[in-house]
């Protein structure tokens, strides 16, 4: 399938109005009158906006999304300042500024139906954008590859995960866009720009628009379906076959206990495993941390407490079941009964903002998550609740995993960190969200979906991230199949979650 970088859907209503004002802005502008707007740039930028608003839904700030003023101008051959001007004056878009003490680029978001009021996505056309000018379009479409090197990644993502990349197009996989947007319509708890988003992602399949690229930093498959808010999955089916997607419970928490498991019984095999890892600032910190391990028996003693956690218990009830009384309290909602609330870091906005949870499990697995990925640095109480309940071992590899010598300089004060040491802590700080991550990916891409591809060749097969999607009719096979693999990879027994998407949308539908 050829990849074509400028392919544009448009809403029909969206369209004759941004016609009909560029049309009124050129009526009395000569031919070459540098004042004159095109058509196919106003597009582009509405949809590029659109798109990436899509790709970077988690880090979005309130509803904008930052784009590098570099590339646009590159794309709109240095009229972005003219195009951004008119399409904000016009209202189509809305910008907010750029955040010169974090360098973060300037905002953009559709803002059209904020003016036109927002209608049903079922009662709205939409029509493929065909370019006006092909040597715009070759421009776009040498710049945009360039840039982003799409048709390069996407090599590179056909070389190590060819077996599932094969299957990501309009031939293996449909979606129903008709009931997924009644759904879109019907569901009350989207706003507006959510259903604009959503609806985007349903077209991006529709019109038969599919990319995929394997990151060089968590080293995932991220693709379409990726992309596809979780909602939306249960309109996609395989040639009318029922889809179900199996996922290892606490997947990253049992890939850690895993690990531990190996340092305990078999670093032969951990050395093995360490070669599944992409980046080798990842593997070399591995190496340090392993080294550094000193197997005693207190040592042992908490990495099977932990691994027991994982394998025969649930680490979030766990946890949730040992938080201090007085802790909990600080935690309750005071205006909804049995609820719970917390200030938690919001990547889209880059601080903690308050956020309500419907039982303490649910507040318990995303406080396990941010504690894995905090700065060791961090002197929030719930991180210490964690870190309380944690076995010391454990807490110990996390905390070597994430130091770096640099964070023996004072934050403040005379000798103060300087801004490459500054950036040496953060980067440091991730390494262990890569290592779980990289370590994943290599399991589940590089190993068990490989291998099933061989042993089912003509099996439909996809993932979403740590999850692996087949047809119904081999959720059985698969499963056990991933079961024995983790066990004879780690040692230690997983369990396997089934979710049915077709009969979840049954579900659901019956309250539309």
């Amino acid at each position: 399938m050829k990849y074509k970088n400028t392919f544009i859907t448009i809403e029909q209503e969206l369209f004759d109005r941004l016609e009909q004002t560029i049309e009124e802005h050129n009526l009395h502008l000569g031919g070459d009158d540098e004042n004159k707007l095109k058509m196919d740039k106003a597009a582009f930028l509405i949809d590029h906006i659109r798109y990436r608003q899509l790709l970077k839904k988690d880090k979005l700030v309130h509803g904008y999304v930052r784009l590098h003023s570099a590339y646009l101008n590159i794309y709109l051959e240095k009229d972005l300042k003219k195009y951004k001007d008119f399409l904000k004056r016009e209202g189509f878009i809305k910008t907010i500024p750029y955040n010169k003490e974090n360098n973060k680029s300037i905002g953009y978001k559709i803002s059209f139906y904020d003016k036109s009021g927002y209608k049903d996505i079922q009662k709205k056309k939409f029509m493929v954008y065909e370019f006006i000018d092909f040597d715009y379009e070759k421009h776009l479409n040498k710049n945009i590859e360039k840039l982003a090197e799409n048709e390069r990644r996407k090599k590179s993502a056909d070389r190590s995960t060819r077996h599932l990349t094969k299957w990501l197009n309009s031939n293996n996989i449909q979606i129903d866009w008709e009931a997924a947007f009644k759904w879109i319509n019907s569901n009350k708890k989207l706003k507006d720009s959510q259903k604009e988003s959503y609806a985007h992602a349903v077209n991006r399949i529709r019109f038969k628009n599919w990319y995929y690229v394997r990151s060089t930093k968590d080293n995932r498959l991220h693709s379409n379906l990726t992309n596809l808010p979780s909602e939306l999955r249960k309109f996609l089916s395989h040639k009318s076959q029922k889809l179900v997607s199996l996922d290892i419970k606490s997947s990253q928490p049992f890939m850690l206990a895993g690990v531990f498991n190996l340092l305990i019984k078999s670093k032969d095999k951990l050395e093995l495993l360490k070669e599944k890892l992409k980046c080798k600032d990842v593997k070399d910190k591995l190496t340090t941390v392993m080294n550094s391990i000193i197997l005693n028996s207190k040592t042992i003693i908490n990495f099977k407490a932990y691994i027991n956690l994982i394998c025969k218990e649930d680490i979030y009830n766990h946890i949730a079941g040992n938080l201090s009384p007085n802790f909990i309290k600080t935690i309750e909602s005071k205006t909804n009964k049995d609820t719970y609330e917390d200030m938690v870091y919001n990547q889209a906005k880059g601080y903690a903002v308050e956020t309500p949870f419907k039982d303490i499990r649910t507040y318990c697995k995303i406080l396990t998550l941010e504690y894995m990925y905090s700065s060791i640095e961090s002197a929030k109480k719930p991180l210490k609740e964690i870190k309380r309940i944690y076995p010391t071992a454990v807490n110990n590899f996390i905390h070597d995993f994430k130091y770096c010598k640099e964070l023996k300089v004072p934050i403040r004060g005379k000798g103060k960190r300087n801004k490459r040491q500054k950036l040496v802590i953060d980067a440091s700080k991730k390494l262990f969200a890569k290592f779980l991550q990289q370590l994943e990916a290599g399991i589940i891409l590089d190993t068990i979906t490989k291998e099933l591809s061989v042993s089912y060749p003509t099996m439909f097969m996809a993932t979403i991230h740590d999850s692996i999607t087949v047809p119904k009719e081999y959720e059985e096979i698969v499963k056990d199949f991933l079961k024995r693999r983790l066990f004879e990879i780690f040692g230690i027994e997983s369990e396997i979650k089934s979710e049915d998407w077709q009969k979840k949308n049954k579900i659901k539908n019956r309250g539309l």
